[in-house]
């Protein structure tokens, strides 16, 4: 049984936390480096409304409306970047000195527009990573859900920043929702525990069906179903497996490697089903 996780088991210990707040720098419209942006990027940026107002730190270019939470956002972003890049050690920042963008939507009907615009888009999205750039909608109820849909999102952006390969939809989305659960209340110094990040899970997605997913389910209850499982499933290979044996798989899965073969011979699994078994336990 794991208690307290005072530190994180990806690495987010104490330290990740400890830099000083971020320099940020206001920029006019024309000092904006539109390099790393795709067309349909720029489109955004040169409407006319929301009113973009741009500000900067050392790896991301904000583009805002309200100076006052796209400041929480740039701080916490850069220590979530600190953070989630601490546990990619073999690696570096591949898109460097170049900044990430973000666009910070506070209006409804402006992410509506977002949504609909975006070919491939569900209605159900909330925020999305391109490429270099996270399309993030302020939404939730408190700071805390906020804070953790750019933990999310700021792993997808990291990993394009830092990774030569596309991980597997599961192992992505499962990795950003488990920085979601925690680095926030890490950056506040809060506790998280086991129990509460991982209460039992009643129905999840069958792991043949997890492992084979290129795309997101159509139906929203599986959807919802599929995020559950992928974090899960990585809570356990992090939590109750011994840590040699995720760092050995990931750096398997990073490399370009096929992930499932990895994951099966690097935990000694016969197959998929000894694998659910196994899992089947921790999610009870």
């Amino acid at each position: 049984m794991i208690g307290r996780v005072a530190v994180l088991a990806l690495g987010l210990a104490a330290g990740a936390w400890a830099a000083p707040p971020p320099a940020m720098l206001d920029v006019a419209p024309e000092a904006v480096d539109r390099a790393p942006l795709l067309p349909a990027d720029v489109g955004w940026l040169d409407r006319p409304a929301p009113g973009w107002k741009h500000l900067q730190t050392e790896h991301f270019v904000l583009h805002h409306d309200q100076k006052i939470f796209a400041a929480k956002v740039a701080r916490l972003g850069e220590q979530f970047y600190a953070a989630i890049s601490a546990d990619l050690p073999n690696l570096r920042d591949r898109a460097a000195p170049a900044r990430s963008h973000i666009f910070v939507f506070r209006d409804p009907r402006d992410w509506q527009s977002v949504v609909a615009g975006t070919p491939g888009l569900e209605p159900w999205t909330a925020s999305f990573v391109r490429g270099q750039v996270m399309y993030l909608q302020e939404t939730g109820t408190g700071v805390a859900d906020k804070m953790e849909t750019l933990a999310h999102e700021m792993t997808h952006l990291v990993f394009n920043r830092f990774l030569p390969v596309r991980l597997p939809l599961w192992l992505n989305e499962g990795l950003a929702e488990y920085y979601g659960e925690f680095a926030y209340r890490a950056a506040k110094g809060m506790g998280q525990s086991r129990r509460d990040a991982f209460r039992p899970l009643r129905h999840w997605t069958p792991l043949a069906d997890l492992f084979a997913a290129t795309d997101y389910p159509a139906d929203p209850a599986e959807v919802a179903r599929f995020y559950a499982t992928s974090k899960y499933l990585v809570g356990y290979l992090l939590l109750k497996q011994p840590r040699d044996r995720w760092d050995a798989f990931f750096g398997r899965a990073a490399a370009g490697e096929p992930a499932l073969p990895a994951l099966l011979e690097t935990y000694g699994w016969a197959d998929v089903a000894a694998a659910e078994q196994d899992f089947a336990r921790f999610a009870r």
